[in-house]
């Protein structure tokens, strides 16, 4: 299990990476929706570390954040996750409030689950939105990810 998770995290880190970097490379054409999404990602992978770790956010899940902290909450979003991914108990019920408040539990393996789901979803709606700008964002599918693997190994 933690092999998988670990590879699964290590392929969304890589993803927003790339985003990332091509975010600052196109600084100037980025929609606003693209930015706020993203802050989004960022965001909400921030507040399931917190939730994990039983520790409370200090931040929201909506937050816009400048695109030169992108990078930054990336790295130390992975940091945690990967940390949490090491030393988790994988059966232990997480008690955590949603955002409206409501005492809610999950295991931890759905959470993580959920987490990485829940970026590719908005990763793909980025993706639409900057191709519909006329920009060619990087590739995002896995076999791609995988194909790149190899070749750098």
């Amino acid at each position: 299990m933690r092999a998988f998770f670990a590879d699964k995290f290590e392929r969304d880190h890589h993803l927003n990476l790339s985003l990332i970097t091509f975010f600052e490379k196109h600084e100037d054409g980025i929609p606003e929706f693209v930015l706020r999404s993203f802050s989004h990602i960022l965001n909400i992978h921030y507040l399931w570390n917190c939730r994990l770790r039983q520790l409370p956010p200090d931040s929201g899940e909506w937050d816009m954040l400048p695109l030169s902290y992108f990078g930054r909450f990336e790295n130390q979003n992975y940091q945690e996750t990967i940390n949490i991914v090491e030393h988790v108990d994988w059966d232990e019920l997480i008690r955590y409030h949603s955002s409206e408040g409501i005492p809610l539990n999950g295991v931890t393996t759905d959470i993580l689950f959920h987490l990485l789901q829940h970026s590719n979803y908005h990763r793909a709606q980025i993706i639409r939105e900057l191709k519909q700008t006329g920009l060619n964002p990087p590739q995002t599918d896995l076999i791609l990810f995988r194909t790149k693997q190899k070749v750098t190994k």
